[in-house]
């Protein structure tokens, strides 16, 4: 599908946030957004916007958070294209207040009266204020974190394909494009960088939502929450994954209950690194 090729003429305003939760369902702006028939919550929350842009005559901009908390700036337009940003949507330039109406006080009236004869005054030394004291330096902000940090725009285009193929229903090629952005990316930071564990976050989700090796899908969880866990990376989203992993081994057992039987124990193993993330 084309995407937007002029940022500039997308207006600024509004920002939808779209939030996918764990369990997939999806809410623009805090409110819940209806499945279609068939569709998952992201599948059907951008289905919302690109009703939005059609009634407002252009495309519009979103920011879509993932359930491991990252956030992927995007343009949406009516025909469903959608056009991913290196970088978050522009803050708009704030609107001046008007300018304050001068008052000019009506002139006091002018009253003839003797005056009396000054005394001379002595000179006065002149005062020289106290220094006030100095406050000590405000601390610099602390740096935002690499967790939820863009994406760099020369790999922007490849997860564009990820977001379409999910869009048009093309699961397995989605995750084939997830795959390739994986790789890309561990090529260039290594497998712990933030960009990398995150589009390994995003395998392991859809291969959650394709449903077809329950043991491949287990091993990719267990592999994603112990990548996050030597990462150091945010701890909510790292227990997400792993009680993600624990209902697929139940999936797993309920048809192969040997395979489950043989993944168990590196389920307890990951389960022990990352120490009392799994409520027994």
């Amino acid at each position: 599908m084309p995407v937007v090729t002029d940022l500039d003429s997308v207006p600024l305003t509004p920002v939808y946030t779209i939030v996918i939760s764990a369990a997939g369902e999806a809410t623009i702006e805090g409110e819940p957004v209806e499945p279609l028939p068939g569709q998952d919550g992201r599948t059907s929350a951008l289905a919302d916007i690109r009703v939005r842009a059609a009634q407002r005559g252009h495309p519009i901009r979103i920011n879509a958070k993932e359930p491991d908390g990252s956030v992927w700036p995007l343009i949406v337009d009516h025909d469903g294209a959608v056009t991913p940003l290196a970088a978050p949507h522009p803050t708009p330039a704030p609107t001046p207040p008007p300018a304050p109406v001068p008052v000019v006080p009506a002139p006091a009236p002018v009253v003839s009266a003797p005056v009396a004869p000054v005394a001379p005054v002595a000179p006065v030394a002149p005062v020289v204020p106290a220094p006030a004291p100095v406050a000590p330096p405000a601390p610099a902000p602390a740096p935002a974190s690499d967790w939820s940090a863009p994406l760099p725009p020369h790999h922007a285009e490849r997860f564009g394909r990820i977001v379409a193929a999910e869009l048009q229903g093309d699961l397995v090629g989605a995750a084939l494009a997830a795959r390739e952005l994986e790789g890309a990316l561990d090529r260039e930071y290594g497998a712990l960088h933030p960009h990398t564990v995150g589009v390994l976050g995003t395998r392991a989700w859809l291969a959650l939502l394709l449903q077809e090796d329950w043991a491949a899908i287990m091993r990719l969880h267990l592999r994603t929450a112990e990548r996050r866990h030597n990462a150091q990376a945010p701890v909510d989203e790292t227990r997400r994954v792993l009680r993600n992993a624990r209902a697929v081994w139940w999936r797993l057992a309920a048809v192969d209950r040997a395979e489950a039987d043989e993944i168990q124990p590196e389920l307890q193993r990951v389960s022990d690194l990352v120490a009392g993330v799994l409520p027994e």
